[in-house]
């Protein structure tokens, strides 16, 4: 198996101004996935994405179901929800003042990185993926709550399983978690069947 890594634009070692939460982003993905296809030195490409880069996997797994296997660590199923939800533990302004500062913020994202917030809704297209997919969350999430993947989990429409596991967003994850979603991609990138056909293919 080989691993690739990605900055999406505006993050790490990447150039760029703005951070779309996924909207531009899957379109990075899509490039990527492209590129390692045009190189033909893979055969099944897997997704692993957390936080952003997990709900950046859900909005591009609908436009390309040639995608093996998704693991999803802690997406945001709505990021319009997300926000009232955060307003509301975290601070006491009130919900028709959060509700009008996201429709001047709204505006002023569109005007300058060209993408609707509100149309950031990653559980949108859910029923028209069919992706085996791997979701999990930790249990004391209060960024991203639990009832975001689960909702997803409910509504998604491919082979499906759930984790949950101690911790918040940003916690270490724990090695049983790593060991499922590696088991999970072994299956799903289908390791060893491409094994043995490579083994075969050497003996003769």
């Amino acid at each position: 198996m080989t691993m690739v890594t990605l900055d999406f634009a505006g993050c790490g070692k990447s150039e760029g101004d703005f951070i779309s939460l996924g909207w531009h982003e899957r379109d990075d993905v899509n490039v990527l996935v492209n590129y390692l296809r045009e190189q033909r030195k893979v055969n099944t490409i897997g997704l692993w994405g957390r936080s952003m880069g997990a709900a950046t996997a859900l909005l591009h797994s609908h436009r390309d179901p040639t995608i093996a296997g998704l693991v999803l660590d802690s997406a945001f199923s709505d990021l319009r929800n997300l926000v009232q939800e955060l307003a509301r533990t975290h601070t006491k302004v009130p919900s028709f003042l959060v509700g009008a500062a996201m429709s001047l913020v709204r505006g002023s994202v569109e005007s300058r990185a060209n993408f609707d917030i509100y149309r950031l809704k990653p559980i949108e297209h859910l029923h028209e993926s069919f992706i085996p997919a791997l979701f999990a969350t930790g249990e004391q999430d209060t960024f991203i709550q639990p009832h975001h993947s689960q909702q997803m989990f409910a509504k998604y429409g491919g082979d499906k399983n759930f984790i949950k596991f101690d911790g918040d967003h940003n916690s270490q994850r724990p090695m049983f978690f790593y060991d499922s979603a590696v088991i999970f991609l072994i299956g799903t990138l289908q390791v060893e069947a491409l094994l043995n056909e490579k083994n075969r293919m050497n003996e003769e």
